[in-house]
């Protein structure tokens, strides 16, 4: 009989899975003493992922367990997934598990299970995954077992930049600034942007504006929050040697785009979403998350665009990126916490993660995997993207929307200076903590 890779990994982790399961079992409360099974009689995953790549990889797994028949996943809407999740805990029908984005661990963090040392060390969690995926690690234990990353990436259009006379893509901020912006952007009579090298500048229509200024601010040194014995504090405002702090040094880069006095002017809110110029061809760099590749190619076919990493600052000698990391987690009020566990280990391991995660347009969260490499470019470029990949602590990603649209938009219409900006924003930022 032949067996295919992916079954070779699965069965050599399937012993593993019972023996931790069955300690997760012994240390945590609600678990059903009488479960012979390593999943239990079912488990319940909710999550706002594609339900279709959920049950590809399902279908897999069912081929050598067939205890996992017993797993099912129930896609949820991003917009109403944290008001179901309430409710459906103070109702009684909690999940067992949930695809937690690490933009919401601080929203939903005391509503989850805290994965004691003993049954996955911090040096074996450090050791398995990307470093940003730490971000589920606290002072009480860990909050999540990390599966995949969606980075951040750089698309950039082929013909716009070729016929420039621009070979490659940038790999520096000062290539984009320098060179880029001033080959690519065209103005017409009203100093309106009718083809850009750049979307920066600009909030409102600019779709990942707030990731974007993450991924500035990250690269700076700053990691926006900290937390210790579950005390947050804001770092936004954190100064280094150099002459200009950080966060200042960020947001300057990031508005100097919008504002048309400035030599860098490259965008403006009169036109339409980021996303969309670059689809219609007078757009030369979009940045986006990677998850967003299909729906480009799908909008636009005909398009010759290709995917590269973020720029870093010329002579940065550590890489940062931003994205989403997503884990799984388990509720306290789950009704089978030993069951979730061990659905969790499963998909999160080797062969499952990379199959699920293929399917979903991400990157595996796992180093192993990450170092084996992919013969596609694309994926290859998702690949090293999600190992500089960084998050932050996040207090309510919608409140948090806010506060850098006025943090953003206080500087473009001159109502505030960058640094006064900065200081409202951290003031904003504390009180969506309290």
């Amino acid at each position: 009989m032949n067996i295919r890779p992916f079954q070779i990994v699965l069965l050599g982790v399937f012993g593993f899975l019972a023996i931790a399961a069955v300690f997760f079992f012994a240390t945590s409360q609600g678990s059903s003493s009488n479960n012979q099974q390593a999943y239990g009689e079912s488990v319940i995953i909710w999550g706002t992922l594609s339900s279709s790549a959920f049950q590809n990889v399902f279908n897999e797994i069912i081929v050598d367990d067939k205890a996992f028949q017993v797993v099912r996943y129930i896609q949820k809407d991003a917009r109403t997934f944290d008001f179901e999740f309430i409710n459906a805990i103070a109702e009684g029908r909690a999940p067992d598990l949930i695809v937690l984005p690490s933009q919401s661990i601080v929203t939903h963090r005391e509503k989850l299970v805290a994965i004691a040392p003993e049954t996955i060390s911090t040096r074996t969690f450090r050791d398995s995954y990307i470093d940003g995926a730490e971000i589920f690690i606290f002072t009480d234990g860990i909050y999540g077992v990390p599966f995949a990353v969606d980075p951040l990436v750089m698309f950039w259009n082929r013909d716009l930049l070729s016929s420039a006379g621009l070979a490659s893509a940038p790999k520096t901020w000062t290539e984009v600034q320098d060179a880029v912006v001033p080959s690519l952007t065209v103005l017409n009579a009203s100093l309106v942007p009718t083809q850009s090298g750049i979307a920066f500048g600009e909030y409102a229509n600019i779709r990942n504006a707030k990731p974007i200024l993450s991924l500035l601010l990250l690269q700076t040194g700053t990691s926006i929050v900290s937390e210790e014995n579950q005390r947050y504090t804001i770092t936004l405002g954190e100064r280094s040697s150099s002459a200009l702090p950080p966060a200042d040094a960020a947001l300057s880069f990031y508005t100097r785009f919008g504002i048309a006095s400035q030599p860098q002017y490259s965008w403006s809110r009169s036109l339409p979403e980021d996303r969309q110029k670059f689809v219609g061809g007078t757009l030369g760099l979009y940045f986006g998350f990677g998850s967003e590749y299909q729906t480009i190619v799908n909008s636009n076919p005909n398009l010759n665009f290709d995917v590269a990493p973020v720029p870093q600052d010329a002579g940065a000698t550590v890489k940062r990126n931003f994205g989403t990391i997503y884990a799984f987690a388990i509720p306290r009020a789950a009704g089978n916490k030993s069951g979730a566990f061990a659905v969790a280990e499963t998909l999160a391991g080797p062969a499952a993660s990379d199959y699920l995660t293929d399917g979903l347009g991400l990157s595996p969260a796992l180093r192993s995997v990450i170092a084996q490499g992919a013969t596609d470019p694309y994926r290859q470029t998702l690949l090293s993207s999600a190992l500089i990949t960084r998050a932050w602590l996040d207090p309510n990603p919608e409140e948090s929307e806010n506060v850098f649209k006025l943090m953003i938009e206080d500087v473009t219409s001159g109502r505030s200076r960058v640094s006064e900006a900065i200081e409202d924003a951290i003031g904003r930022l504390e009180l969506l903590f309290r």
